[in-house]
């Protein structure tokens, strides 16, 4: 019994002594154990700092990269970039934009394009405004060239030595003899070949060839600048540069003027002092042109002269 009870007490004391030398080894066995996994954990986060980043991002383990993660921030310089729906509706609003702002392009061109279609219309409108007013003006003018031309009653225009020149002409060439001169020139003797050129050069403004009439009109002035039946021709060079297809208004006026100042005494004078206040009419001078015509009523409306019942008419409907 006491060999026993000793026994059991060696054994008890042995398994004392045993024990705590165990607790120490597996104390020792998980400190190790630990040392080697931060050892481990350690290495992984130096090959992970020294690796690339996407061998990093193959690694489940490892430590995930910052950028992974959803930012947190909401400022303005820190905010996410769009990404899925988020993509889809900028690009659909960029989308719809652009399409706005393509047709506020094409309304501004139809509106310029209509603008401008306009703008040609009234040029196209005032064009044939003017051209009416041309032909009218061309028309009018080739009435009173004709009525001045053709063979009307005595009295009126007749006495003012005008439209009467042509019965005249008819009649000296009926009778061959030669056409009769207007006052201021009776006196001046007949050169020869000077009655022939003069009724050449009319003939051409019966037949209304104006260009040729002046082209006529100045040669005879050139062969016969004295003569007889120059008053007539200064009197209708200044007529035939208003009707030619291209006025010159300045040739008429040096026309008239001359026949005025040459000839004072012509009975073409009050026809030449009218004519010379349409021509400054024309060129702009209203206040040269009333002139003549007040200077033709004052020295021949007494006598019912028809360059003053004309002038009359000119300033009733223009002044």
């Amino acid at each position: 019994m006491r060999c026993s009870l000793s026994k059991a007490l060696a054994a008890s004391g042995l398994a004392l002594v045993v024990s705590p030398f165990c607790f120490v080894a597996q104390a020792q066995d998980y400190i190790d154990v630990e040392a080697e996994r931060r050892a481990a954990q350690e290495q992984r986060l130096n090959t992970q700092r020294q690796a690339p980043a996407q061998q990093t991002s193959q690694d489940p383990f490892g430590v995930q990269p910052a950028q992974s993660y959803p930012a947190t921030s909401y400022g303005v310089n820190n905010a996410p970039a769009a990404s899925g729906f988020g993509q889809q509706a900028t690009a659909a609003g960029s989308q719809q934009a652009s399409n706005s702002g393509s047709a506020a392009q094409l309304l501004l061109q139809l509106q310029q394009l209509q603008q401008e279609v306009m703008r040609l219309n009234g040029q196209v409108e005032e064009q044939a405004h003017e051209l009416r007013i041309l032909k009218e003006q061309s028309l009018e003018r080739y009435v009173d060239l004709d009525r001045r031309v053709s063979t009307l009653t005595s009295g009126g225009v007749a006495a003012a030595g005008v439209a009467s020149e042509s019965a005249a002409m008819a009649s000296a060439t009926a009778a061959n003899t030669t056409p009769t001169t207007s006052t201021g020139a009776a006196n001046v003797s007949e050169q020869p070949g000077e009655a022939n050129a003069y009724r050449a050069a009319y003939a051409l403004v019966r037949s209304q060839q104006f260009d040729q009439a002046v082209s006529a009109f100045k040669q005879f002035l050139r062969q016969y600048p004295s003569g007889r039946y120059a008053p007539n021709a200064h009197y209708w060079l200044g007529e035939l540069y208003l009707v030619i297809k291209t006025p010159d208004l300045e040739s008429s006026r040096q026309a008239f003027t001359l026949l005025i100042d040459q000839y004072p005494d012509n009975a073409k004078v009050p026809d030449a002092l009218y004519k010379l206040g349409q021509v400054h009419f024309r060129k702009g001078n209203r206040e040269k042109a009333r002139g003549y015509f007040d200077r033709v009523i004052k020295e021949y409306g007494g006598s019912n002269n028809t360059a003053a019942k004309l002038s009359q008419d000119f300033i009733n409907e223009n002044y």
